[in-house]
């Protein structure tokens, strides 16, 4: 069996003031970098053979904090693990823009990559990885919808209305077919402003 935790990046400041963040290179915060911490003592409780992170840089940083607690080197990135293209979205505020992103209308959003696209590029780097890393456990460090894709190409009931907590890990597996595991879990990710 193959075993996958798709990890969340930490806050960045765009996710802290609501703003819709896409390609954008938009770095983790201090409280990031924290959810990061804490997601790293609860994924070393298990053991990983592979880490592998999206190239955007609060990724990038959420695996290095990640590999320094279970003592793994960021091996790999993959272009096609990077958030989904927003296009016209891309820095606005969510409230004003979320309905038209989750209807998948690119009409309201010109240049928004579709659920379609998306899940395509993502489910192929994930058969890819699966394939590579055959009967080992990964931890692929990535973003909301990317995440999201993954688990709607898995099991098609998903709702890319499901919020996912940042630095939250999602749990798959593969023997003969894929299957979903646990999602959004972040009870170790506590509230920064309860932090010690």
């Amino acid at each position: 069996m193959t075993e996958i935790c798709l990890v969340r990046h930490g806050q960045t400041d765009w996710n802290l003031n609501e703003r819709i963040q896409g390609r954008e290179d938009i770095p983790l915060n201090e409280t990031g970098r924290w959810q990061a911490g804490l997601s790293a003592t609860y994924l070393a409780q298990e053991k990983w053979d592979v880490l592998i992170s999206s190239p955007l840089s609060r990724a990038v940083e959420t695996a290095e904090i990640i590999g320094r607690a279970v003592g793994l080197e960021l091996t790999e990135t993959d272009d096609r693990l990077v958030e989904r293209e927003f296009g016209f979205a891309s820095g606005k505020p969510i409230a004003g823009i979320y309905e038209a992103v989750q209807a998948n209308d690119t009409d309201r959003v010109p240049g928004l990559e579709t659920e379609q696209e998306i899940q395509a590029r993502v489910f192929a780097a994930v058969e890819e990885l699966t394939q590579k890393h055959r009967g080992k456990r990964l931890l692929i460090v990535c973003h909301s919808h990317t995440i999201k894709a993954a688990l709607s190409s898995i099991d098609d009931t998903f709702s890319y209305r499901t919020p996912l907590k940042n630095a939250c890990a999602n749990y798959i597996r593969f023997s003969d077919r894929y299957e979903i595991d646990r999602i959004n879990v972040a009870d170790h990710i506590l509230d920064w402003t309860k932090r010690p």
